[in-house]
């Protein structure tokens, strides 16, 4: 198939089915994103965990172990969709799972706050791995139900509409969180368990919204392969795609700016000065942030291409340590517009999740092989979670040097090495040898 016949394609009306897909993965989305506003991983998450310990290694641990969670089980789960015709009940059991454990969060924080902190830290830990290793599982089958029952520019489209809209509901969520973090009519840990509570049941919504999704069988499925088996295709599978590769190992880069997400807000209340309740503020930046992206960028991937938003985010990427480095004297010489000059760093913070779903994870659906479309997810989402760790390692640099700087100069890595790599990697709508992806 041509790119002309691709565009053709694309360019089709969706059919009942398809538009019913449509709304069912963007309520999904809507839903799932409105959840996460009240539990931010680089705002309220490292905020709550910080009120149990001053360990910079464990704040950054939190981030570790989500990210973690989620990634780790995708290499597992893709070998385990081979030989289902329907991939749909892979999403929905996991995630009954999950959400059952996100609502246990808010009980588990009220029966133990009283107890010990390293009781309620370890239970904070394991409730939300547990829930991120059950999304992760889901992750993979529902990525390819995704680029296979919705065209390229139609996905372009739901990333753009399924990101816009709970950020825009989100920004009104910030405003909640502050003022649950700064009233003393809701004490701690009752605070934190609300909006942990809130984020759980926003995230059943999201769960309910995906069964109206209707996925089209499989006419032929291979078998699950022996595990041996299983990584000597997968081996292959690698060495025989470099571009692939480069897209992985450039997005690893790309990931290096994480080693300081969790702790631009802990910065910003203990050396900048800020009250609590810039918590919530910070989450309703972090989430114009992600409004904005989620048009830029949705509608730069649709046109563009998902080469040209990697490249853009590259460059952005940089502006959060950067201005993290100066905020300090800007506190000095304007000290009434620091906190606003800091909410630019969440501006960036809330950009990262639409660039790698409109930028990375587009471009390995568009780039995949259809019938190996689950192996490359699982591969890519695995391998990329390599960055995992980088919040654990900023808590290191942190611990060792006492200089958020030098944490802030070591996040400027990555993007950097990243702007380089991405020279050499083809635009998959353009690639004209690989026929065609992500219809």
């Amino acid at each position: 198939m041509t790119n002309e016949e691709i565009d053709a394609v694309n360019r089709l009306p969706l059919s009942k089915d398809n538009r019913r897909t449509f709304w069912g993965f963007a309520g999904d989305l809507f839903f799932f994103g409105v959840g996460a506003s009240f539990a931010g991983q680089t705002t309220v998450i490292p905020s709550f965990v910080a009120t149990l310990t001053t360990s910079a290694p464990l704040i950054g641990l939190a981030s570790t172990l989500l990210t973690g969670g989620w990634l780790i089980p995708q290499l597992f789960a893709a070998n385990s969709l081979a030989g289902l015709t329907r991939r749909k009940p892979f999403v929905v059991a996991p995630a009954i799972f999950a959400r059952i454990v996100a609502l246990a969060l808010p009980v588990a924080i009220l029966l133990l706050a009283r107890r010990s902190a390293v009781v309620l830290l370890v239970a904070f830990f394991a409730l939300y791995l547990a829930f991120y290793l059950a999304d992760g599982v889901a992750s993979v089958a529902w990525l390819d139900i995704l680029g296979r029952c919705l065209p390229a520019r139609t996905r372009a489209r739901l990333i753009s509409l399924g990101t816009t809209a709970p950020g825009v509901v989100g920004i009104g969520a910030g405003v909640i969180v502050g003022i649950v973090l700064s009233s003393t009519r809701i004490p701690w840990p009752f605070n934190y368990a609300l909006l942990f509570g809130i984020c759980g049941v926003f995230w059943a919504f999201s769960l309910f919204s995906f069964l109206f999704i209707r996925e089209t069988p499989l006419a032929a499925v291979q078998e699950p392969l022996p595990w041996g088996s299983y990584f000597r295709k997968l081996g292959r599978v690698v060495r025989a795609d470099p571009p692939f590769r480069r897209a992985v190992a450039l997005w690893i880069a790309l990931g290096g700016v994480g080693i300081a997400a969790p702790f631009y807000v802990i910065h910003g209340l203990e050396n900048l000065g800020f009250p609590p309740a810039s918590v919530g503020f910070f989450t309703s930046v972090q989430l114009v942030g992600g409004v904005f992206s989620a048009l830029l960028l949705g509608v730069m991937g649709e046109r563009r291409g998902t080469r040209s938003v990697m490249r853009l985010w590259g460059w952005v990427a940089l502006l959060a340590p950067v201005i993290a480095i100066a905020a300090p004297f800007i506190a000095r010489a304007v000290p009434g517009a620091v906190l606003y000059v800091y909410a630019l760093v969440f501006v960036v913070v809330g950009m990262q999740g639409n660039a790698n779903m409109a930028g990375f994870l587009n471009w390995v659906l568009e780039w995949a092989p259809g019938s190996d479309r689950p192996l490359y997810i699982g591969f890519a989402n695995t391998l990329t979670g390599v960055s995992l760790v980088m919040p654990l390692i900023g808590g290191w640099i942190l611990q060792a040097t006492g200089s958020y700087v030098a944490l802030f100069v070591a996040a400027m890595a990555g993007p950097v090495i990243a702007l380089f790599m991405l020279r050499g990697l083809p635009e998959p709508r353009r690639e004209p040898s690989r026929g065609p992806r992500g219809v």
